[in-house]
C-alpha cells in the first residue's frame, strides 16, 4: 500500500462522474496516488462513449487522433527496433483494441495480446489460464498508472517476463510544462482512471526496486498536443484545438531543455 502524507489536491474526473478525488504523495517512493474506495467500481469509469480509449472515434477528433496513432506505430516501431530484434515473443499488456499489434504483426512479428476490456483478438491471450507464459518483451504503453493495488499486480505481472527480457513503459510525466500550466485541469491526471501518476525519478527509482536496469528513455511528443486539448476542453476555451496545440508545441519546444516531456516511453532490462 501507498501511504498518504500532508500534501494532497482534489481533481475532478471531467469524462464520467464529475466527482473529485484527492491525489496523495507517498513519502518514501514520491509517487502520486489517486485515493479510491476499496469499493471503488474501476470498470464504469471506463465504459463511457466520452473515453476516447475505450470508445468508436467520431468527427474531426477521432480523426486526428487514429492518424495521429499511425503515426506513432511508425514511430515506436523504429525506436523498439533492436529490442524487437532481439525478442521472440511479445506481450503487449493493455492492448485495448489491439491495432498496435496488429500493426507489428503485419511486420513480421509474433505478438501476443492482454486486456481485461478487450479480450477478443486473434492474438490475445488469458494469463489466468496460461500459467506459464512468458516472454522476450513486455510492452505497457499508458498502462502503469491503470493498475489497481501496484505493490501487488506489478510483481506479478512481471513474472511473465523471462530474465534479460524488456519491459516498455510508457506513462505521462507530471512535471512537464503542460501539467504545471493546466495544474488541476490537466487531462493527465485523468483520475480515477490512472491511479499513480510519475515523474522521471520516481518511475525509475520504482522499476529499480524490482530489479529492473534503465536502457533509455524516449519522448512521445504528440502526447503533449493531445492532452492539452483534452485540458483546453475541461477549461471551457473557446477554441480549444488552436489553445492545446500552443501549449503542446511549448511544451514539447520547452522539454528540448529540461528533458520533461508531457510523456515518455522508457525500456528496463529484467536483471
Amino acid at each position: 500500500m501507498f501511504k498518504k502524507d500532508s500534501t494532497a489536491h482534489r481533481v475532478k474526473d471531467f469524462i464520467v462522474s464529475d466527482r473529485f478525488f484527492n491525489i496523495y504523495e507517498d513519502a518514501e517512493s514520491k509517487i502520486l496516488w489517486t485515493d479510491v474506495d476499496k469499493s471503488h467500481n474501476h470498470l464504469k469509469y471506463y465504459l463511457s462513449d466520452n473515453y476516447i480509449p475505450h470508445s468508436d472515434k467520431k468527427g474531426l477528433l477521432g480523426f486526428v487522433y487514429n492518424f495521429s496513432q499511425r503515426l506513432m506505430f511508425v514511430y515506436k516501431r523504429i525506436l523498439l527496433t533492436k529490442q524487437l530484434k532481439e525478442s521472440r515473443s511479445v506481450l503487449d499488456y493493455g492492448a485495448g483494441d489491439g491495432k498496435f499489434a496488429n500493426y507489428l504483426e503485419k511486420k513480421g512479428k509474433k505478438i501476443f495480446t492482454y486486456d481485461p476490456l478487450k479480450g477478443n483478438s486473434s492474438n490475445s491471450i488469458n494469463l489466468s489460464q496460461n500459467t506459464d507464459f512468458q516472454v522476450d518483451m513486455l510492452m505497457m504503453w499508458h498502462v502503469l498508472e491503470h493498475i489497481p493495488d501496484l505493490k501487488k499486480v506489478f510483481p506479478k505481472i512481471l513474472e511473465r517476463l523471462n530474465n534479460n527480457g524488456f519491459l516498455v513503459i510508457a506513462v505521462p510525466n507530471r512535471d512537464c510544462f503542460d501539467a504545471k500550466y493546466y495544474k488541476n485541469h490537466w487531462a493527465a491526471w485523468d483520475v480515477p482512471r490512472h491511479l499513480y501518476h510519475f515523474n522521471h525519478k520516481s518511475l525509475l527509482n520504482f522499476m529499480s526496486s524490482y530489479g529492473l536496469s534503465f536502457v533509455f528513455k524516449r519522448p512521445l511528443t504528440l502526447d503533449s498536443y493531445y492532452v492539452s486539448y483534452l485540458s483546453e476542453k475541461y477549461k471551457k476555451a473557446p477554441f480549444p484545438l488552436f489553445s492545446g496545440f500552443i501549449i503542446g508545441f511549448l511544451s514539447n519546444c520547452l522539454a528540448l531543455f529540461t528533458s520533461n516531456f508531457s510523456s515518455s516511453v522508457y525500456v528496463f532490462r529484467k536483471n
